[in-house]
């Protein structure tokens, strides 16, 4: 099934409250003429630039000395940095994604491994969650996911909308490059009714999420606030849930699919969202440098926990 792409919001963009994001997409736009390959190169000094940003710096490696406190602080550190590049390298493929992915294009062909999972699970005729998280290159892992041989099922991929218009508008037509449609995680109903129509939706369920319907639940054995969305979604429509990863291969990338997860949903909130993460931990554990550590995962901290992320320090 194909739709239209949602139009390029040029009218919002050129607002003068709107330039700073203009500004990124028309550098987007000088990406896009690059090759793919280009992106670890061309994102070396991008990471640099953001290793210096204090809060960025801070959180990663309180991060990584929570969840993975068995490494030496050397290594750790390594990680760090390793994780800022591929951040970077993964930003910019992001936009060389949105100018310039095509299907059929030969530069975005797509590799995969474990496909008789999707196979298997899409001959059943019930809709498919694709659960990840943010390794490596979002939107490449979502250019990716579009050419699994799904045939009319509809793709729909969701997201944390943003609370700015302009910026909502630039990820639902960069994302619709390569979606069937783009819906908010938080729009339940819609998306268990697509589901129970067979859709395919691509899901990163790894973000903090504090609110109604959320639960405490161990990642990487530090309880995180955790959305129990998935469990709904699977719960509402009976949708299949399988892993998916997007890995460095070389020079390339291969998309992996992993089987489904086993006995999910439970009916228990706090179980479910608890075998969400562990899926998660998997996705990350064996090889953790592409995954995006700067992100705040445990900002939120259950009553009488002691806080994950240190104070900033004051200004001199």
């Amino acid at each position: 099934m194909t739709t239209p792409r949602a139009p390029f919001p040029l009218r919002l963009l050129l607002r003068p409250k709107n330039w700073p994001l203009l500004l990124v997409v028309a550098a987007g736009r000088a990406v896009a003429f690059l090759p793919l390959g280009a992106m670890p190169a061309l994102g070396r000094p991008l990471a640099w630039a953001l290793w210096r940003w204090p809060k960025l710096a801070r959180v990663t490696r309180a991060n990584l000395a929570a969840c993975l406190p068995h490494l030496p602080e050397a290594e750790r550190e390594r990680l760090a940095r390793a994780s800022t590049g591929h951040l970077a390298t993964a930003l910019l493929t992001a936009l060389k994604v949105w100018f310039s992915y095509r299907p059929g294009h030969p530069a975005f062909a797509a590799r995969f491994e474990g496909l008789a999972h999707f196979e298997a699970a899409r001959d059943t005729g019930r809709g498919i969650i694709l659960l990840n998280c943010h390794y490596n290159s979002t939107e490449l892992n979502g250019a990716f996911t579009a050419q699994l041989p799904r045939g009319d099922r509809t793709l729909t991929g969701l997201y944390r909308a943003p609370s700015d218009p302009a910026a909502d508008a630039v990820l639902q037509w960069a994302r619709t490059g390569f979606s069937d449609r783009v819906l908010p995680a938080r729009d339940v109903r819609t998306i268990a009714k697509g589901l129970k129509a067979g859709d395919v939706t691509w899901f990163a369920t790894d973000l903090e999420f504090g609110g109604r319907g959320s639960v405490w639940a161990e990642f990487f054995g530090i309880p995180a606030a955790t959305s129990n969305s998935l469990a709904r979604l699977a719960g509402m429509s009976g949708a299949i849930v399988l892993p998916v990863r997007l890995r460095r291969d070389g020079a390339g990338h291969v998309l992996q699919v992993f089987p489904p997860l086993a006995g999910f949903p439970s009916g228990d909130a706090e179980a479910d969202a608890t075998a969400m993460n562990r899926a998660i931990e998997a996705l990350i554990a064996d090889d953790p440098a592409p995954y995006w550590w700067c992100l705040e995962r445990f900002r939120k901290r259950p009553p009488g926990v002691p806080p994950v992320y240190p104070p900033a320090r004051p200004p001199v």
